[in-house]
């Protein structure tokens, strides 16, 4: 499950990309993530790999507490979290299946 309890994100230039945001996602559910340009959508799914760790609040990935993980225990969560970001990086003689599975090598 992913939990997220009164979670913002400020940028260092001051910019609130999410304010007190809360939301639970459970295992096997799939979810759309919609809003215009600048509304903090790829914000909000790069705090749950660290990629941006957040301002505030508290952010839960299977029970462990995001903002507590650093170093190897960070890798191996990583492990587990799968994502194609919008100007992917894909091996384009690969499947999508195997672009997605060969972060875990990586």
């Amino acid at each position: 499950m992913i939990k997220f309890i009164n979670v913002d994100k400020v940028y260092p230039n001051g910019f609130q990309a999410l304010k007190n945001v809360n939301l639970e996602i459970y295992d096997g559910e799939f979810v759309a993530i919609i809003g215009l340009s600048g509304a903090g959508k790829s914000t909000l799914l790069r705090t749950i790999n660290k990629m941006h760790p957040i301002t505030r609040g508290e952010l839960y990935v299977n029970d462990v507490d995001i903002s507590k993980v650093k170093g190897k225990e960070l890798r191996l969560l990583r492990r587990n979290i799968g994502m194609i970001f919008q100007s992917f990086n894909l091996v384009k003689r690969s499947s999508v299946i195997n672009n997605v599975l060969a972060g875990r090598v990586a």
